[in-house]
């Protein structure tokens, strides 16, 4: 089965952190990036070097788009969770919606995307 890269885990991916270079290493299963994931990398990022990897991103993993079924997923988990007022940041509902969009595991270490209620089938997976 695929798995979903987040954004924490390409930032650590990206700074060379010993756990998601070795986790990269170990991935056996396909990966793909949220294009959500990207727009966070490139926000403000300086240097060349620095855009050339991202882009190299871009190149070496599928880009899964934030289309409206997406967007739906992300605005019912927003919904769902501020119910009971434990709403996550708003690109990360995105994020996770692509992942259940998609039907393939998140790979991050952010806990708040454990609060995505159960029902949505959102697996998240750490590092």
């Amino acid at each position: 089965m695929a798995v979903c890269l987040d954004t924490t885990f390409l930032v650590d991916l990206l700074a060379d952190e010993r756990a998601a270079v070795e986790f990269a290493r170990a991935l056996e299963e396909p990966a793909a990036i949220s294009a959500v994931s990207f727009y966070e990398l490139l926000f403000g990022v300086v240097g060349r070097r620095r855009v050339a990897r991202i882009e190299a991103l871009a190149r070496d993993y599928a880009v899964l788009p934030a289309d409206y079924d997406v967007c739906a997923i992300a605005a019912s988990i927003q919904a769902r969770l501020g119910q009971v007022g434990e709403l996550v940041p708003v690109l990360d509902a995105i994020i996770a919606g692509t992942a259940v969009s998609a039907g393939i595991p998140l790979v991050t270490r952010d806990e708040h995307f454990r609060r995505v209620p159960a029902d949505f089938r959102l697996f998240v997976r750490g590092y």
